[in-house]
Formats: structure tokens, C-alpha cells, sequence
């Protein structure tokens, strides 16, 4: 007897009507995708190969690569990526810190345990323009909460908000503030997963505490460590509302990150293809860093 692939179903139909049944129950998601996400970076990508300018009386021009070639020549450009870079390099570090301390912390079990987490995710859950709103009153000389810790002190109070090197700091710790309890809640579940047997082992062995986190714990949450980062680094890629709330991108161009920079270049002053250029630039680098970080990821968990 000979076996044949039946794809005609018992109703008559046959692949062909399963297809277009499929179509029909996807077109409109599929539709509404379009719409908002593919059309939108077509007509982006479209714009950033032009002369544009919105206040201009002149047609687009199609210029092709100069916008980009302009970014590269531009000092503000590099300027605002170095900021954006630095600004990587020491928020993420000192999050990912706190959050593995806070995390094995909670490890103990302790009264109030539960209540004690549940209350440190909160400034996770603060929009970020709230949060950048907050720490500019906070921050405030005369009527802000740092204000009158200076004055508890008997110091003459500082303006964080015009002194180009604390006011980057100023939102290197609102970041902090706001985003460590997902470092946190990241590696707690991770950290609530790993077999405890094989600490106990350890123990046994005569392995102090140290011993067990560096050659037990920290290679088992190597992991988790490294999405939880490269979570954090795509979100830093493309910080905005906040820094905006506290600073607008000054004193000067202390604070004046990439996306902030583009923001300026298209609704301060109209030059749309030149701000969409460093668009995709910025989405550039963050399709290589999350290529890298995933290319990493998925090596671990094949070895």
C-alpha cells in the first residue's frame, strides 16, 4: 500500500483554503503592523536621503549619503555619542552592582521579605518624564530637597542644574534611582532558581561565602547578568524624556545626548533629513550591539 500526503481536508477544501483562511485572520494585524511600524521606517529611511527642511519654502532634495556623511564630519555628532557612551559605561556598571547586592541580600529570608521587594520596585514602575521632573525640583537651589540638605548643614547651597559636570551626575543618578530595581528583580529570579544543593555541597567543602559566589554562584548567573545588561543598554541607547525634563540637553551641551541631539536638529530647527540620518545611525549601533550581545547569549547556551 502506498502512502500519499493527503492535504485536502474533509470539508472540501484543501491547502490552498487553509492559506487563505490564514490571510484573512492575520490581514488586519499585518495591516495595522504596516501602518505603524514598516511604513513609518521606509518613509524615515526615505526622508533621511534628502535636503528637508521644514520651514523651507525649497522641495526636498534628494541629496543620498551627505546627510550621513555630515553626521560623521559633525563635532556636536561625536559629541553627543561620547556622552551617550560614557554615560553607558558608568550608569549600567554601578545598576548592575546594586542590583546583585540588593539581590543576594534578599536571599535571606527575613520578616517582611515580600513587603521589602514589592516597595523597591516602585521607582522602576515612575515614567521617566515624571522621574526627570522629580529630580529637578529635588534639585532645585532654594526650594529643593538637596537645597535644604545644604542648608541643614549650614552650606551655601550648589546648582547642580548649571555646573556642566554635576548636572551630567545629576542624571547619571536619576538613572540609577529609576532603573536598578529591574537589575534587582532580574537577578532575584535568577538567583531563586539555582539549585541550593550545590551551595550547601560547597559549604560542606569547607568553601567560605566568597569562595561560593565567585566559582558557584557568579558563573551560573553569567547569564542572566549579561541579558539583564544588554536589556539596560538597548533602553540607555535611547534615553530622552528625562534627561529632557531635567536639563534640555545643557548647561551648554553637558547633557546633550544622541537622541536629544536629533531631536533638536528636527523640531528646533527643521533640518528633518539631517535628524533622521543620525536616526538611523543611532538604530545602527544598536542593531550591532544587540547582534553582538545576542550572538554572545546564544553561544553560552549551546555550550
Amino acid at each position: 500500500m502506498q502512502n500519499k500526503l493527503d492535504f485536502t481536508d474533509r470539508s472540501g477544501g484543501g491547502i490552498s483554503r487553509h492559506l487563505f483562511d490564514n490571510v484573512i485572520f492575520l490581514g488586519p494585524t499585518l495591516i495595522f503592523l504596516f501602518a505603524i511600524l514598516i511604513y513609518p521606517l521606509i518613509y524615515s529611511l526615505y526622508v533621511s536621503f534628502h535636503d528637508w527642511k521644514l520651514v523651507s519654502t525649497v522641495p526636498p532634495k534628494l541629496i543620498g549619503f551627505t546627510n550621513y556623511i555630515n553626521a560623521l564630519k559633525d563635532p556636536l555628532f561625536w559629541n553627543a555619542l561620547r556622552i551617550q557612551v560614557t554615560f553607558i559605561l558608568i550608569a549600567i556598571p554601578l545598576e548592575l552592582i546594586i542590583g546583585l547586592l540588593v539581590a543576594l541580600l534578599f536571599q535571606v529570608e527575613f520578616f517582611g521579605n515580600r513587603i521589602m521587594r514589592t516597595l523597591l520596585l516602585i521607582p522602576f514602575f515612575v515614567l521617566p518624564s515624571l522621574s526627570g521632573l522629580m529630580w529637578r525640583f529635588m534639585l532645585q537651589p532654594r526650594y529643593g530637597l538637596i537645597g535644604n540638605i545644604y542648608y541643614l548643614l549650614n552650606m551655601e547651597p550648589v546648582d547642580w542644574l548649571s555646573n556642566p559636570r554635576l548636572t551630567f551626575l545629576a542624571v547619571i543618578l536619576q538613572d540609577i534611582w529609576r532603573t536598578w530595581p529591574f537589575m534587582f528583580i532580574t537577578l532575584y529570579a535568577a538567583l531563586s532558581n539555582f539549585p541550593k544543593e550545590l551551595k550547601e555541597s560547597a559549604e560542606i567543602d569547607g568553601a567560605n561565602k566568597i569562595q561560593v559566589f565567585l566559582k558557584i554562584i557568579l558563573p551560573l548567573l553569567t547569564p542572566a547578568i549579561v541579558v539583564a545588561c544588554f536589556l539596560r543598554l538597548i533602553d540607555a541607547l535611547r534615553i530622552f524624556s528625562e534627561v529632557y525634563v531635567m536639563t534640555e540637553g545643557g548647561p551648554g551641551h553637558a547633557t546633550t545626548f544622541l537622541s536629544i541631539y536629533i531631536y533638536k536638529n528636527a523640531f528646533r530647527f527643521f533640518n528633518i533629513g539631517y535628524a533622521n540620518s543620525m536616526g538611523y545611525m543611532l538604530t545602527i549601533i544598536a542593531l550591532l550591539i544587540s547582534f553582538y550581545a545576542l550572538s554572545k547569549i546564544y553561544k553560552e547556551e549551546l555550550s
